[in-house]
C-alpha cells in the first residue's frame, strides 16, 4: 500500500453505506464490510482528529498479474497509518 494508490477521499459514513453487506439469514443484521466488520471496527477506532479516510486501488498491471488490491486506508499527516483490503485478486 503506497500513497500513489490513493484515489478518492471518503468518510466513515460513505464507506459504511457503500460497503453495507446484507446477511440473507433471517433476523441477521446488515453490517458494513460483512465478514470483515471486526476489522472495520478496529480501523475506525484508530481514526483521530485531522485524519483522512481514502479509498485506494493498486495500478491496472497489478490486477493483470493477479496481485491487485483495493480498499480503505487512514492517512495521518500525509502518512498511511492502516488499511483494510476490500478487494483482491
Amino acid at each position: 500500500m503506497v500513497k500513489e494508490w490513493l484515489i478518492q477521499k471518503t468518510t466513515v459514513e460513505e464507506c459504511e453505506r457503500k460497503h453495507l453487506t446484507k446477511d440473507e439469514r433471517p433476523g441477521a443484521p446488515a453490517v458494513p464490510f460483512g465478514f470483515q466488520h471486526p476489522e472495520w471496527v478496529t480501523l475506525k477506532r484508530q481514526i483521530k482528529d485531522g485524519d483522512e479516510l481514502w479509498e485506494f486501488c493498486s495500478p491496472p498491471k497489478t490486477w493483470k498479474h493477479l496481485c491487485g488490491r483495493a480498499g480503505i486506508c487512514i492517512v495521518r499527516d500525509g502518512e498511511i497509518i492502516d488499511n483494510i483490503v476490500t478487494i483482491m485478486n
